[in-house]
């Protein structure tokens, strides 16, 4: 079992859906609870499950449960694909995928306990943070040598993606979860390491927390996007140089941009200016992306009706254009004046990793499932209901999160009363509810459709083969 062909991705991608289903659920208590507070908590207060615990198991398990499991599914699916060769080792891939799963139940259970490191994205202790970056060189080991004995010379753009997030990303998790701080050396007070002083402290945590979206999420989700829009169009990539200039240029700039999350905060002045300057570099690595799925899709953007993977995808790369448009403009100094600290932000921060790059996740699983388990998709109906249910639930999710955000912001700047101002928003936070429900319903779809469609024994003959791939027509 442990050595069957696939069964890491498709491992990968049952555990995926299983931790979707969890933070999700987390999510639609978090938002029944910000527009009536007395509506949910009252019964989960016995358990001590504070709005201040709920939230990081929402960000955490969402973050490194579904997404980061989902992507190492879909990139353990492409790569042999595109190396022409078996993944190197099965047995060791299931066991990352095992291993995984124990880290991230870990992790859910002691942040319920109230053991955290308090850094935002870098809640997991120290122990749990250990187990990470044993995952890490489980899977990039892998990785490597599957692609080190290819059998196509030709380094397709999405393994160098792959290849990319890989070497960046274990060395960013190090330092921005403060390793080299463990519970025996910690500052006083801080129980479960990883913890440094004052505004070192947050220039440290936004290093992280701006590159593990965009050193890890981003190019991971990318290399899949490369992948997907020439197999689903059947056209050749439009231009692999255009891909590469992409790809180096996201490597440069966006691992500078973190300290434009304390813009205005008591941080050096060239520090926030370095961020604002790189941040507004990133639109060359996006443009690259964009122009390039718009080239390949020409003639094809008719197969959008019928294809819901082709659909998610095309959305995804509107949402990738549109965050990555949003964070430049409020990176600025005169912008973030009205954005920081207000709504405006966490709606920016699910515009990439609930829209953009889980709606590349979902066109994977759905394209690459069936190969996988060798049959169809266990219903089209279902996969339709999830896509607009998810589609119309984002846009009330995130105009609720943003227009909240702008009035908080504007507020605030006219030195409105705090209390005056939670009450103006109260209709957008209702507007984000109202979200959060058809997102919720959409997504338990997804994982209907992906359980049933599971649910009888792989016929191994029908796996599907693994050929050499060359150019950009996979």
């Amino acid at each position: 079992m442990f050595n069957q062909e696939g069964s890491t991705a498709r491992r990968f991608i049952y555990s995926a859906v299983f931790w979707l289903i969890v933070p999700i659920t987390y999510g639609l208590l978090l938002a029944l609870h910000l527009w009536k507070p007395d509506l949910i908590f009252p019964w989960l207060n016995p358990l001590h499950l504070s709005f201040g615990r709920l939230r990081p198991m929402h960000v955490n398990t969402a973050a490194f449960g579904w997404l980061s499991m989902a992507q190492l599914g879909v990139m353990f699916y492409i790569v042999p694909r595109l190396t022409g060769t078996r993944l190197y080792s099965e047995r060791l891939g299931n066991w990352t995928v095992v291993i995984w799963n124990i880290a991230i139940l870990l992790g859910n259970i002691t942040l319920a306990l109230g053991m955290t490191q308090g850094r935002e994205y870098a809640e997991f202790i120290w122990p749990i943070d250990i187990g990470v970056m044993l995952l890490l060189a489980m899977a990039g080991y892998n990785l490597f040598r599957t692609v080190g004995r290819r059998r196509e010379k030709q380094l397709y753009v999405s393994l160098w993606y792959f290849l990319g997030t890989f070497t960046w990303f274990p060395v960013i998790y190090f330092i921005g979860n403060v390793m080299w701080v463990t519970p025996f050396n910690a500052p006083p007070g801080a129980l479960w390491g990883g913890a440094l002083m004052g505004v070192n402290d947050a220039i440290v945590n936004w290093f992280y927390g701006h590159n593990v979206v965009g050193l890890w999420f981003t190019t991971l989700g990318i290399g899949a996007m490369y992948y997907l829009v020439p197999k689903l169009t059947g056209n050749p990539l439009y231009s692999h140089r255009l891909s590469l200039i992409g790809f180096w240029t996201i490597a440069f700039t966006y691992i500078w941009t973190g300290t434009h999350h304390l813009v205005w905060g008591p941080v050096p002045r060239w520090t926030q200016m370095l961020a604002i300057t790189f941040s507004v570099m990133m639109i060359i690595p996006v443009w690259t992306v964009i122009w390039n799925f718009v080239k390949t899709m020409e003639g094809k953007w008719n197969l959008i009706l019928d294809s819901v993977p082709l659909r998610f995808l095309a959305l995804g790369s509107i949402t990738y254009f549109l965050v990555c448009l949003q964070g430049p403009l409020q990176s600025l100094r005169s912008v973030s004046l009205t954005t920081h600290f207000t709504n405006w932000v966490p709606g920016h921060a699910h515009l990439a990793l609930l829209a953009t790059f889980s709606y590349v996740a979902f066109a994977a699983i759905y394209e690459f499932l069936p190969r996988l388990v060798g049959r169809p998709v266990y219903s089209k109906a279902l996969m339709d209901w999830h896509f607009w249910l998810v589609f119309i639930g984002f846009l009330f999710f995130f105009t609720g999160f943003t227009v909240g955000g702008l009035v908080q912001g504007i507020s605030w700047n006219l030195q409105i009363p705090f209390l005056d101002v939670v009450k103006s928003i109260e209709p957008w936070i209702l507007v984000r509810a109202v979200g959060a429900v058809l997102m919720f319903s959409g997504l338990y779809i997804f994982g209907y459709n992906v359980l049933r469609t599971a649910m009888k024994p792989q016929p191994q003959s029908q796996t599907t083969p693994m050929p050499a791939v060359a150019g950009g027509a996979q």
